[in-house]
């Protein structure tokens, strides 16, 4: 009998623990260009998705871990009208794993910040001058970086959510080594290329959110 007991009393704090887990879905549009290259602007369209694992704990705070694929890069198409034959394209293929803190607001809202991990499980890079020559990056990329991802949620119902984040590379996409091209720039605390992406997604937690 008393062991019995025992065991409900150890039961007791981790069936507690167990009802401030949450687990989820997500999928979304991403729009993304690299700082630090020749062009400007959000050309490049990608997909991410993935799931996710969160932990409550307070009304208004929690940490949730995500692990997800997502596509980001940059390119730059041509514009004949205008005399510009010039053709760019990066494809960078990413397995993203953020770590988040959240903080809920209105019930309904939370702001989100914190660090990912990427993992580059693959890319693609083209370009093309006026003349059709092919250009070639000799500068590797980094099999490994690391990006800061700040962001806002609002809950449709009590399941589905949307989600917007800016995603921003803290360390260099390349191994570059000086002297660097004059496009490089300098974040935080080395001359390289950065990834900067915008995201809008779909989350779906598994465990209906009690508002």
């Amino acid at each position: 009998m008393k062991k019995y007991c025992l065991l409900i009393l150890l039961c007791i704090p981790l069936a507690t623990l167990a009802q401030r887990f949450n687990a989820g879905i997500l999928a979304g549009a991403v729009i993304s260009q690299v700082d630090g290259d020749l062009w400007q602007g959000y050309h490049k369209l990608g997909f991410l998705g993935g799931g996710y694992v969160n932990l409550r704990l307070s009304p208004h705070s929690a940490f949730q871990m995500e692990m997800e694929y997502i596509q980001k890069g940059s390119r730059k198409n041509t514009d004949p009208e205008n005399g510009d034959e010039l053709f760019y394209l990066l494809r960078l293929h990413y397995l993203e794993i953020p770590i988040l803190y959240q903080f809920t607001f209105c019930r309904r809202f939370s702001a989100e910040i914190g660090p990912a991990a990427d993992v580059l499980l693959g890319s693609h890079e083209e370009s093309y001058d006026a003349s059709g020559q092919k250009g070639e990056n000799i500068v590797p990329l980094r099999t490994f970086s690391l990006s800061g991802i700040v962001g806002l949620s609002a809950y449709i119902t009590k399941h589905l959510k949307t989600n917007f984040r800016f995603n921003y590379s803290l360390l260099s996409i390349r191994n570059a080594t000086a002297p660097y091209p004059p496009e490089y720039r300098k974040i935080l605390f080395e001359w390289g290329q950065y990834n900067n992406v915008l995201s809008l997604s779909l989350c779906w937690d598994f465990k209906a959110n009690d508002f």
